[in-house]
């Protein structure tokens, strides 16, 4: 995917996207006189990461006074750093990897990095999906040569992560299978209808939407081996080796060893401090409600955040300041 593409998306995006009002300028989080209006690039419905981010709106709009966070549906995670940098919303989340590139001008984003962009709390690690009919003659990652295949919304994470996996393992779009830009509800359509072989689901697991699916088709999530996965670390550092736990969905009986990747939020970088240190507060005060909307969020620790987010780029200032007071994260020296 080229950067060229990220940036077209924005003229494509829902209305309510691009029409965002904006952080009201001279108000604080919890007390001053203007409402403070965040807009949360939430990515495409039916995935984990939507979900959460609806907690996370949940939480802000109900623990701080004047602050009122709406969740728009985007492209996802190379669409949300578009946006984010453009000054189109305030707060999003995406691909490690995206975020990385897209700060250091390297990848999509060589020699032009977008500016205005910071980070804030990790949503979540999560495993690289690929899904198909139970009845399907594809067993391994180089089965689907000469499939057609979902690979989430174009411009999402997700989409840029699967690019990177096929491509590491010599699977190149066009050249050796059929891209699909589909969200999971689609995707899972299409699957389900014969449409495409094969789909992946780029998204904390339980998935919303594959555990739908599973309720009505029977599917199977592929293996990668010990040298597919060392290959594609070896190209793409932030993509590591993980297995997705027996009992994860119904009848996956035993662990299945696939990448991992992380979904980390990001913030703007024109947010004031106290804003973002009282939203990480009252964040961090109730993961617990965070866990309530999604098993992933049971994870989200100190180790999370130094693992996911530190390596990426700079945290907001805000949100240091409160997880360094609190002794989450060590002290910047």
């Amino acid at each position: 995917m080229s950067r060229s593409s990220t940036f077209a998306k924005l003229g494509a995006l829902p209305l309510s996207v691009l029409l965002i009002s904006g952080c009201t300028s001279g108000s604080t989080a919890d007390g001053g006189e203007g409402r403070i209006n965040l807009s949360y690039g939430g990515a495409s419905q039916g995935g984990a990461a939507y979900q959460i981010s609806t907690a996370y709106a949940e939480i802000l709009n109900s623990e701080l006074e004047n602050v009122q966070v709406d969740v728009e549906v985007t492209g996802g995670g190379a669409d949300n750093v578009a946006l984010l940098s453009a000054g189109e919303i305030e707060i999003g989340h995406g691909n490690s990897g995206v975020g990385s590139e897209a700060f250091n001008g390297t990848g999509d984003y060589e020699g032009d990095p977008l500016e205005g962009l910071t980070s804030w709390l990790p949503l979540y690690e999560y495993p690289f999906q690929v899904v198909v009919p139970e009845d399907s003659p594809i067993e391994s990652i180089p089965d689907l040569a000469g499939a057609d295949i979902g690979v989430n919304v174009q411009g999402s994470g997700g989409e840029v992560t699967s690019d990177q996996v096929f491509s590491s393992l010599g699977l190149n779009r066009d050249e050796h299978y059929t891209p699909h830009f589909l969200d999971y509800p689609e995707a899972a359509s299409a699957l389900s209808l014969g449409q495409i072989d094969a789909t992946v689901f780029s998204s904390g697991a339980p998935t919303p939407q594959l555990t739908e699916l599973m309720a009505t088709m029977d599917v199977r999530i592929i293996e990668f081996s010990a040298e597919e996965l060392d290959k594609v670390n070896e190209d793409y550092s932030w993509l590591t080796r993980g297995e997705i736990p027996a009992g994860t969905y119904p009848d996956i009986e035993e662990d299945i060893p696939t990448v991992y990747a992380a979904t980390i939020n990001y913030l703007s970088a024109d947010l004031p401090d106290d804003l973002v240190y009282n939203m990480t507060k009252a964040i961090w005060e109730n993961r617990d409600r965070l866990a309530n909307a999604h098993a992933t969020q049971k994870n989200l620790d100190g180790g999370l955040i130094e693992r996911a987010t530190l390596p990426i780029m700079p945290l907001h200032p805000g949100a240091r300041s409160y997880l360094e007071e609190e002794g989450i994260i060590p002290a910047q020296k």
